[in-house]
């Protein structure tokens, strides 16, 4: 099985798993950009507000439902970045990923679709598969933040151990498993103890539901500013949603990159992934897949369309960890190309960090 890991977001450093507050029906596809009060106070050291989210969480999904099988979905709004961009930039895509697995990801199945001008189409096919071994990273997360660190970069290359490594795996995490409460409890603890993480209360992502933005900022390797933001229920302790932000000037790049360089790294951080729903199941039907699930079908009262230029643009990818959607990387899914064996394409943009 393909590891589809996201070594340094969101995607990858993505978008696109209610892992976070229930099942997905009656999502609107097409929703307002994420929000902050506008009388918010300051953002504040992440340790401690972390801390204690981590000694009082309430249950999740994935705590009060059973099956055989760990249930994620994800929606993720990006660029399509393929060749020079056009007059107006490259085309924007809503990309919904739904993924069964069972605990050892052995038996599993992947369906991907895109939503477009009123229209959902499949994307990528629909892969199942049976008695394949996974990964280390498939197997059942550690409860302990030390061996959960280990555990996130287990496929980290030379100086893939900084913070924004370890906010990367975690949104990685939560595209492959559908995390339990002692789980989760062990992901706030580990991003306590990260240094330079703020806490920004009373936020709200793109599907309005509430929660804390977990903010981390820093200089990636191409000089430019950015900020990696989790956004975390404030009750249940799941991920919500993870983008990333340019916060300053983006400063002159090796023209080796190519002329379209700084409209990559715009483009490339204008994704946005929703953790959408996490939990088990009993089958790998349940809930309907693909153009088949609730909120997709016509008629369902849903506006099937991308996501506008007001919700987009403002909206960034983490670069620290989080995959690329357009990049093939799809979690569990045999025969899919994993972040250890890059397109030239995102080796580009991977340089562009």
């Amino acid at each position: 099985m393909t590891r589809t890991r996201t070594g340094a977001l969101l995607l990858t450093a993505s978008l696109l798993l209610t892992a976070c507050t229930g099942p997905s029906d009656g999502v609107n596809p097409n929703p307002p950009s994420p929000t902050t009060p506008p009388n918010s106070t300051p953002p504040v050291p992440a340790g401690p507000v972390l801390t204690r989210l981590a000694n009082t969480l309430g249950d999740a999904p994935a705590d009060t439902t059973s099956g055989d099988y760990q249930y994620v979905e994800r929606r993720t709004w990006y660029h399509d970045i393929i060749g020079p961009p056009g007059p107006t930039g490259w085309p924007e895509r809503v990309r919904i990923d739904q993924l069964w697995r069972t605990d050892d990801a052995a038996d599993g199945r992947q369906i991907s679709v895109q939503l477009d001008s009123g229209s959902c189409t499949p994307d990528g096919g629909d892969s199942s598969w049976t008695g394949q071994a996974g990964d280390r990273f498939d197997q059942p997360p550690p409860r302990q933040p030390a061996a959960l660190r280990t555990h996130l970069l287990i496929a980290s290359g030379p100086g893939e151990t900084r913070p924004q490594d370890i906010v990367g795996g975690i949104a990685m995490l939560y595209e492959r498993h559908a995390l339990t409460r002692p789980v989760r409890a062990a992901v706030l603890r580990l991003l306590a103890e990260q240094p330079g993480l703020l806490a920004q209360p009373n936020v709200t992502d793109r599907f309005q539901r509430p929660g804390v933005d977990v903010i981390l900022p820093y200089t990636g390797r191409s000089g430019v500013p950015r900020r990696d933001i989790l956004t975390i229920d404030a009750t249940s302790g799941v991920l919500l949603a993870a983008r990333s932000t340019i916060t300053g000037p983006i400063p002159p790049q090796d023209p080796r990159l190519g002329p379209d360089t700084t409209d990559v790294i715009i483009a490339d951080a204008a994704s946005y992934r929703l953790y959408v729903d996490s939990r088990r199941t009993p089958d790998t039907h349940t809930p309907a897949a693909g153009c088949q699930h609730p909120t997709l079908r016509p008629g369902a009262g849903q506006r099937l369309t991308a996501v506008s230029s007001d919700n987009a643009h403002p909206d960034s990818r983490p670069s620290g960890g989080f995959q690329h959607p357009y990049q093939g990387v799809d979690p569990a899914a045999p025969g899919r190309r994993g972040p250890r064996t890059p397109s030239a394409g995102t080796r580009r943009r991977r340089a562009l960090r």
